[in-house]
């Protein structure tokens, strides 16, 4: 068996909450709230940067790793569709025609909303083998190269606002880098290359930027909301300040080695669960804790904490049946 390493699970286990988070809190918050909640959590691209730390460069051959890659998430990404599904006919009153309509629909259009993750996943196990061929034969000074077009692909959104830029992003020189893949080689860049290994001075300057690009840019945006309407841009996941900000979140918690043996066990079970949590989260919040947390005060705090112990308890207990692989 595989040896786990701790820095790993705890971030899986903080991925984790975040997504809950973004997922439960944004319906009882403020427009702003909304914002600087998104700013904090930053969705699931920590899952992303986990994959390529641990997948990248693949290791045998391109045809072994995405059999063993997609026998593994498969099962229980196209069983959670059709419960999501069937949820949705039940509840929302679907016909029939509807409910089969969307189920030949799953191979292009995500059954609920936190999906979106799995096809973007999928299309990183399609390409990692390639990748990998790349990240063996090429220096890295090379892989610095292409996440720096990267970072700069992230920023062209904020240059729109002040300066006449008619064109799509898409249709730029940088159109090549745009997009998640640039999390799964930061992730990979990051684990490989850490930071804490670098000289004083290296470190000294490398955090100054990401501070300079998490926490000054979107302080410093936040005041030309209401003139250029930059709220939305302030907590996208390709914008560069969230970049910055899950960088830094990778780099801190990659760093704990070690933990009390009771926090070390949790973790390692929490971690184990977080697919299974992934998938099922938002049927657990939306037809189990929302109906009940209706109109109370603390709602904002109830949700992702409910939502959280409930969806690891199911997942725990769906996993110790012959139903896991199907599942979790």
């Amino acid at each position: 068996m595989k040896q786990r390493i701790f820095g790993i699970d705890l971030l899986r286990v903080v991925a984790m909450i975040f997504v809950i988070i973004d997922h439960t809190v944004a319906a009882y918050l403020g427009a702003d709230d909304v914002t600087m909640m998104r700013i904090i959590v930053g969705d699931s691209v920590l899952f992303f940067m986990i994959s390529g730390a641990v997948l990248l460069p693949v290791e045998g051959s391109g045809k072994a790793f995405l059999l063993k890659r997609f026998r593994r998430i498969i099962p229980p990404f196209l069983s959670w569709s059709i419960v999501y599904l069937l949820l949705s006919w039940y509840f929302d009153g679907w016909t029939l025609g509807k409910l089969w309509k969307e189920f030949y629909s799953l191979p292009l259009k995500p059954s609920f909303s936190a999906a979106w993750f799995m096809y973007v996943l999928i299309g990183f196990y399609l390409v990692a083998p390639i990748m990998s061929v790349w990240i063996k034969n090429v220096s890295r000074r090379w892989i610095e190269y292409a996440l720096v077009l990267w970072a700069l692909s992230t920023m062209i959104h904020y240059a729109a606002y002040f300066v006449d830029f008619p064109q799509d992003i898409h249709d730029t020189m940088l159109s090549p880098f745009v997009g998640y893949l640039g999390y799964m080689l930061l992730g990979y860049y990051l684990w490989r290359y850490p930071l804490q290994e670098e000289s004083h001075r290296y470190q000294v300057v490398a955090w100054g930027v990401l501070l300079l690009l998490a926490v000054a840019l979107p302080i410093r945006l936040y005041f030309f909301t209401e003139k250029y309407g930059l709220t939305h841009m302030l907590y996208d996941d390709l914008h560069i300040n969230i970049v910055a900000y899950m960088a830094m979140c990778f780099i801190l918690v990659t760093r704990v080695k070690k933990m009390p043996q009771w926090i070390t066990i949790g973790v390692n079970r929490l971690a184990k669960l977080s697919f299974g949590v992934y998938l099922c989260h938002t049927a657990i919040y939306q037809y189990v804790i929302s109906p009940h947390i209706v109109g109370c005060e603390s709602a904002a705090l109830i949700a992702p904490v409910a939502t959280l112990l409930c969806s690891a308890l199911f997942i725990y207990l769906l996993s110790i049946t012959p139903l896991k692989r199907y599942v979790c």
